[in-house]
């Protein structure tokens, strides 16, 4: 028996493929952005949700946030944040690229340079 999960259609190309909505990246736990998050306001939009931990993660200046009681519980070092930064820079989802690069003045740990 083969037994598949269809993607809402809205996700599927007209060639068939599926659109690419998130972006996972393990670096010290495994965060997920996703280009169009229902919660995309709070902490900034792109955001990462950390799936081994109730955490949200603001990609402009590396905030760690409880999803509990969204309490700022710490911030993640520079070089962590660049590593993270230029993981989703290199990925190939132009709305999360964009994203970032539109809003490069409020990225507090490095400089983006546009193409």
């Amino acid at each position: 028996m083969i037994e598949l999960q269809f993607p809402d259609f809205s996700e599927i190309t007209e060639t068939g493929q599926r659109l690419l909505l998130e972006k996972t990246i393990k670096h010290n736990g495994i965060w997920r952005f996703h280009k169009c998050d229902p919660d995309d306001i709070f902490p900034s939009d792109p955001h990462g949700d950390r799936v081994d931990e109730p955490e949200k993660l603001n990609i402009y200046n590396g905030f760690v946030y409880s999803m509990p009681n969204k309490d700022h519980v710490r911030t993640l070092p520079k070089k962590t944040m660049i590593y993270i930064c230029k993981q989703l820079l290199a990925s190939k989802e132009d709305e999360l690229k964009n994203k970032i690069k539109a809003n490069k003045s409020l990225i507090t740990y490095m400089t983006i340079d546009e193409d």
